[in-house]
């Protein structure tokens, strides 16, 4: 009886031993073991991750440097680096070019080109990248636009709300440039405007005028007053359909022009009249600013038919530039004065500065018999 307790006795305490053993040792994955390896003071803490704050400063690089911020937010991920060729639905062909500048890169913005594009569908267009680092809401635009020294308006604005960032696209139409004569985009001066949004009032955080050069052998893009002389103040006159001392693209002169204007000033030139334009009738014109000066060229008090009727055209040509515009008769103020065929137009012209309206270059009427 003795001895089966005692065999009893020690069956008992060899599985209490083996339990107490099991549970106790340093291979079981208790939460108490695990707390305490992560407590282990040989453990290395994990370093914060870096804030947007940061990373835009350490972005802060010199004026025209191909660097872009380190943002996960940017589009440019390819910095500086062209895509091949690339071709898309119905057989077009879009080429992207290794062009890559920072324009802006102060406390308050960052503008940059990332990436130059030409296709057969739209046309051309930069791939650009914003910063809007205040607290306002900012709106980003282009003014007084011209490409390859013609006028060239992409229309582009983009708003950017406080403290964020943006990727958009400035595009120039095909037409555009078709109607231009431009084959390639080799140089564009534009005026980068920014303003509060919300307070039109409040003075521009920037209205500056840059020179971009889009061509792998090209200068870098310039900053700056670039408003220089240009060669056309020579004392030689060119012809009406003469280049101004080679500062002007070239255009060839036809049989049709009317030649309005032609000083050492300016070139105005009617080259052609468009009865059947889709939103009225239209008058074409090449205009030419041989100043050193942006100037405004404008129609006031004009009649059709000897009825008066506007067509509320101005255009702005900058200093050395030239231009390709289109006065349009609205269809509607047409009909309201019932003329169906256009026989006479007078048109009074005014050229005048940019800075001051007093200060004329051209202030005479011209009779049009279409």
């Amino acid at each position: 009886m003795m001895k089966k307790s005692a065999v009893l006795f020690l069956l008992i305490f060899a599985t209490l031993s083996s339990i107490l053993f099991t549970s106790c040792g340093p291979g079981q994955n208790t939460a108490s073991g695990t707390q305490e390896s992560q407590a282990s003071p040989t453990a290395q803490p994990v370093p914060d991750s870096p804030k947007a704050s940061d990373t835009q400063a350490a972005s802060k690089t010199p004026e025209g440097s191909a660097a872009i911020p380190d943002t996960n937010e940017s589009a440019v991920s390819n910095w500086g680096v062209a895509d091949a060729p690339k071709s898309g639905s119905g057989g077009n062909t879009e080429s992207t070019n290794t062009y890559s500048q920072i324009l802006v890169d102060r406390e308050d913005l960052f503008f940059a080109i990332g990436e130059v594009r030409a296709d057969d569908t739209l046309g051309y267009g930069w791939k650009v990248y914003i910063e809007n680092r205040t607290a306002k809401n900012l709106m980003f635009s282009f003014e007084k636009v011209a490409v390859n020294d013609v006028m060239c308006d992409p229309y582009w604005a983009e708003v950017v709300a406080a403290g964020k960032k943006g990727n958009c696209e400035i595009t120039w139409m095909r037409d555009a440039l078709k109607e231009r004569r431009i084959d390639e985009v080799s140089k564009v001066d534009f005026t980068l405007n920014v303003y509060n949004d919300d307070d039109y009032m409040e003075a521009p955080l920037m209205h500056d005028p840059f020179t971009v050069y889009p061509t792998a052998d090209s200068p870098s893009a310039t900053s700056g007053d670039a408003k220089t002389p240009p060669a056309s103040a020579s004392p030689q006159q060119p012809g009406p359909g003469q280049t101004a001392g080679g500062s002007f693209p070239a255009r060839q002169s036809a049989e049709t022009d009317q030649v309005l204007i032609n000083n050492e000033d300016c070139l105005i030139v009617v080259t052609g009249f468009d009865p059947d334009n889709s939103w009225g009738y239209a008058v074409r014109l090449y205009l030419c600013n041989r100043t050193d000066r942006d100037l405004i060229f404008s129609v006031e008090n004009s009649s059709v038919n000897e009825i008066m009727c506007e067509p509320y055209w101005a255009e702005i040509v900058t200093a050395g530039k030239s231009a390709i515009s289109t006065i349009l008769w609205d269809k509607a103020a047409l009909n309201e004065n019932k003329i169906e065929e256009v026989k006479e137009i007078s048109l009074p012209m005014r050229v005048c500065s940019d800075n001051n309206v007093e200060d004329l270059y051209v202030d005479e009427t011209f009779t049009l018999k279409p």
